[in-house]
């Protein structure tokens, strides 16, 4: 097995390890690196997925419409309609009392985790978008009982196509 390092000895008995050859440099669009980070570490190290959008998504918003984060939901009114942007963690589905699917979602930003919910006739519209790491965007309504705040989904986009068509 060939060995790329050599050593080399100073005069005052110091080591330096030198490369016998040259190692290639590999660049990587975002995206990809983005997937090796979550693939090989669990997370994202460089920059959030969303943060990548980020400035492109709020450049797209039509007037009147107001991207906010997630830290900023505690902020909001009871009732009040919003426009949120998540990397979908966990999408846990649940049956109502009348035998449909719902699901509760926990989306996360670049500055903290949200909880939000697909009522079952959000959920059948938009169930196939609901896949782990997916970047969502999400139209809906703050619920906030008893402290307790989550986002009632009245629309979801995934963040690729909302580039192609907006809310």
């Amino acid at each position: 097995m060939p060995t790329f390092i050599k050593t080399e000895i100073k005069p005052n008995n110091h080591i330096d390890l030198l490369l016998k050859e040259k190692i290639p440099v590999y660049s990587f669009p975002v995206s990809v690196l983005l997937k090796m980070e979550k693939e090989i570490l669990g997370i994202y190290a460089s920059i959030h997925p969303l943060s990548y959008y980020r400035k492109q998504l709020t450049v797209q918003l039509l007037p009147g419409q107001n991207l906010i984060r997630s830290h900023h939901i505690a902020q909001l009114k009871n009732g009040q309609s919003t426009l949120i942007a998540g990397l979908l963690i966990q999408a846990r589905r649940q049956y109502t009392k009348h035998r449909e699917v719902m699901a509760f979602l926990l989306l996360e930003d670049e500055t903290d985790l949200f909880e939000a919910i697909a009522f079952p006739e959000i959920f059948r519209q938009y169930f196939s978008l609901l896949t782990k790491d997916a970047l969502l965007l999400i139209r809906g309504i703050v619920n906030n009982q008893n402290g307790d705040i989550k986002i009632v989904i009245q629309e979801i986009k995934d963040i690729y196509s909302y580039f192609k068509k907006k809310m």
